[in-house]
């Protein structure tokens, strides 16, 4: 995590320079996987209180709130991100957005793929190691080119562990993130 923080934020910072900021396309919005897309978000954030997910849900004053949004694309804007969170907590949080979409596709890869692998043992194996959606997206990514194998490994590891276990909740959200999410960026603000 270091290794991403250091890339990522200025050692200098006190965190108020620092916004998360969420890109849409704006056309075509199913309310019903929008909503899911934002209550899974918050969701995300509310893991990393520091009092608990159920003291998160029942303190209001606590709840992620938009600090602005724009439209052209949708942006969703979570001002100083870094007095919100710890340093750690908001690289999990982003990477848990950015990474939504593969999540979901993962899982319905692995049961297409037990399927497969029902009829074809000694295939399941080779099937099972190919189709390891979130690894690959992580490989991919430019933000992580300077991590080891087992460092990338951990990451996958550490991130699936913290998505919620509820697979049929995170389908809209994943769909949704899958189909209108463009990007999810943490940005200095502009002085």
């Amino acid at each position: 995590m270091n290794k991403i923080a250091q890339s990522m934020f200025e050692q200098d910072s006190d965190g108020s320079d620092y916004d998360l900021i969420i890109t849409l396309s704006d056309t075509d919005i199913s309310f019903r996987e929008f909503g899911s897309f934002l209550i899974t978000i918050d969701d995300f954030y509310g893991r990393f209180y520091k009092k608990g997910f159920l003291s998160y849900a029942k303190t209001q004053k606590a709840h992620l709130k938009a600090s602005e949004i724009r439209h052209g694309s949708i942006e969703i804007i979570v001002q100083e991100i870094l007095k919100k969170l710890a340093i750690h907590d908001t690289i999990y949080f982003f990477l848990m957005i950015k990474y939504l979409p593969a999540v979901i596709k993962e899982g319905s890869e692995v049961l297409k793929n037990l399927t497969e692998s029902f009829h074809n043992y000694e295939n399941a194996k080779l099937v099972r190691l190919q189709k390891k959606s979130l690894s690959k997206e992580l490989r991919k990514d430019e933000l992580l080119e300077n991590l080891t194998d087992e460092e990338i490994r951990k990451l996958n590891r550490n991130l699936k562990a913290k998505y919620p276990n509820d697979k049929k909740k995170l389908k809209g959200a994943s769909k949704f993130a899958s189909q209108k999410l463009l990007s999810v960026q943490i940005q200095k603000k502009k002085n």
